[in-house]
């Protein structure tokens, strides 16, 4: 059984504190693109959020540590998922290709987590995880006072590291690892939805 966490609490200080996942892109909010990309691939969505998610149709959890930044989703996340696997994304990632979640989910069995990672720089956010493994980890991470994703990769016991250059044979532009963060970035992100429309 597969699962996808798709993390969409808090709110984006550089779009005037909305809601990320509500924010529209090409009429559709960011964290639906997010859902349409990831669940062909996997068994169960669930949103890491407040009780508003629930309007979009798969089980929400919310934090039961507040204040851990990303870790808190993952926290309240693997406490109710019981897949073997969990693909762990942003709501603000709407270009994820299909394909290439399928992949991880291939090249993760048997690890902790299969995680793209070009020298020092990983993608924690479009990356396949043990959620076991995360479950017995990330108590220890938390109850150390750490926040950072990285802490939580550093205690799994079998990471499985996959290049960017194999990343690239599915996604060439990588485009799955885009978020938007800013009004800029939505703006560039309508802009190659155009181009892949045919559109001026």
């Amino acid at each position: 059984m597969k699962a996808a966490l798709i993390l969409a609490g808090g709110n984006a200080k550089r779009f005037h504190r909305k809601r990320k996942a509500f924010i529209p892109l090409k009429g559709k909010p960011l964290l639906q693109w997010v859902i349409e990309s990831v669940a062909p691939c996997v068994d169960t969505i669930f949103l890491s959020g407040n009780e508003d998610l629930a309007s979009f149709g798969y089980t929400v959890v919310q934090d039961i540590r507040p204040g851990l930044g990303p870790l808190a989703g993952f926290h309240a996340g693997v406490s109710v998922i019981g897949a073997e696997y969990t693909f762990v994304a942003g709501c603000d990632m709407p270009f994820i290709e299909p394909a290439l979640v399928r992949h991880l989910f291939k090249r993760a069995n048997g690890y902790s987590c299969c995680l793209p990672r070009k020298g020092e720089f990983i993608e924690p956010l479009c990356c396949v995880y043990n959620t076991e493994d995360v479950k017995e980890c990330i108590h220890t991470v938390v109850t150390n006072g750490k926040r950072r994703i990285w802490d939580l990769i550093t205690c799994l016991p079998t990471p499985q590291y996959i290049s960017f250059e194999e990343v690239k044979i599915i996604d060439p532009d990588l485009l799955s690892f885009r978020n938007v963060n800013t009004p800029e970035d939505l703006k560039a992100a309508e802009d190659i939805m155009d181009k892949r429309e045919g559109l001026p």
